[in-house]
C-alpha cells in the first residue's frame, strides 16, 4: 500500500472516531461544557502521551526538547479548535455546526495553495462543490438566527482545521504527535479558571472520556498522521465523511431516525469523496504525475 492510500484511510478512520461528538454530548446527563472539556482533553493528553512513549520509547523527552515554532503554533491553534468544538455542539445546533464546517475543503485548498503552492485537481474541486451541495441539502433551513453566538464559535471549527492541515504538511518533524499532546495541554488548562466543580457523575465521567480518548484522540491522532501524505484539499474534502456520518450515529444509538433529505445528502457527499478518493488513488497507485486532469 502506498503512503497516499495509507494516508486517505487514516483521514477517513479520523472522520469516522470525530463523528461520534454528537451522539457523545448528547447522552452527557448534567456535567457543564468546562467539564466536558476538562476530561476530554485530560484522557486525550494521556492518550497521544502513551502512543509516543510506545512510538518513540526512549525518545520521548527528547521530542519535547526539539519543539519548534510550528509545534507550539499547531498545538494553540489546534487547543483552541477543541474548545470551540465543545461549545459549538453546545451552544448551537448540529445543523449549524455542520454547515459552518463544510467550508473546511475550500479553506484547506486555498491555504495548500498559498502557502504549499499544491496545486488542486480539478475534480477535486469539483468534488468540493458536489459535496457542499450534499451538505446543503442536509442541513436545508440553514443557519438559525437565535444561535449567533454558537454560529461565531463554530467559525473557527473549520478554520483551526484547515490551518492544521497546513502545518502539519510543512513540519520537518518526523511526525506532530508531540504538538497534538500539548495541544490536548493548552485545551486542558483554557478550562481551569471556569470549571468550578471538578467532580462528575460515573456515567458523564465514562462519556467525557470516552470522548478525550476515542472521539478526539484517535480522531487526531490519525488526522496528524494521515494528513502528511494527503492533500490539503483532499483532506478538508476526506473530512466531511464526520457530518455525513454523524446523523447516523444518532439513528443507530437513541434511536433518532434522519430526514430523507439528510439521507440524500449524505449519499451525495460520499460519493463525490468516494469517487475523488478512488481516482486520486489509482492515478497514485499507477504514477501519475498529471494531478490537474
Amino acid at each position: 500500500m502506498s503512503n497516499y492510500s495509507r494516508g486517505v484511510l487514516m483521514i477517513v478512520g479520523s472522520a469516522f472516531f470525530l463523528s461520534t461528538s454528537g451522539i457523545g454530548l448528547r447522552i452527557i446527563e448534567q456535567a457543564n461544557g468546562w467539564q466536558i472539556l476538562f476530561y476530554r482533553s485530560i484522557s486525550m493528553m494521556l492518550l497521544v502521551f502513551v502512543v509516543l512513549a510506545f512510538t518513540h520509547r526512549g525518545q520521548v523527552i527528547a521530542r519535547f526538547r526539539r519543539l519548534t515554532g510550528e509545534d507550539w503554533l499547531l498545538a494553540v491553534v489546534l487547543g483552541s479548535g477543541f474548545v470551540a468544538y465543545v461549545f459549538a455542539l453546545l451552544q448551537t445546533t448540529v445543523a449549524n455546526a455542520l454547515f459552518i464546517f463544510s467550508s473546511a475543503p475550500f479553506i484547506a485548498a486555498v491555504l495548500g495553495w498559498l502557502i504549499l503552492r499544491e496545486r488542486v485537481a480539478s475534480r477535486t474541486w469539483v468534488a468540493i462543490v458536489a459535496a457542499m451541495i450534499g451538505l446543503g441539502i442536509m442541513v436545508g433551513g440553514g443557519l438559525a438566527g437565535e444561535r449567533q453566538l454558537g454560529n461565531l464559535i463554530a467559525l473557527w471549527l473549520p478554520l483551526s482545521y484547515s490551518f492544521s492541515v497546513i502545518l502539519v504538511r510543512r513540519s520537518k518533524q518526523p511526525d506532530m504527535l508531540v504538538a497534538l499532546c500539548l495541544a490536548a495541554g493548552v485545551a486542558a488548562l483554557s478550562t481551569l479558571p471556569f470549571i468550578g466543580e471538578f467532580s462528575i457523575s460515573n456515567h458523564d465521567l465514562g462519556v467525557s472520556l470516552y470522548l478525550g480518548v476515542f472521539q478526539v484522540g484517535a480522531g487526531f491522532i490519525l488526522m496528524v498522521l494521515g494528513a502528511r501524505y494527503v492533500p490539503a484539499a483532499q483532506v478538508g474534502l476526506l473530512a466531511l465523511v464526520e457530518p455525513v456520518l454523524g446523523p447516523l450515529w444518532a439513528w443507530f444509538v437513541v434511536a433518532e431516525v434522519p430526514a430523507q433529505v439528510t439521507l440524500l445528502g449524505g449519499a451525495i457527499i460520499l460519493g463525490a469523496v468516494g469517487l475523488d478518493g478512488i481516482i486520486s488513488i489509482s492515478r497514485k497507485n499507477s504514477g501519475s504525475t498529471d494531478g490537474n486532469r
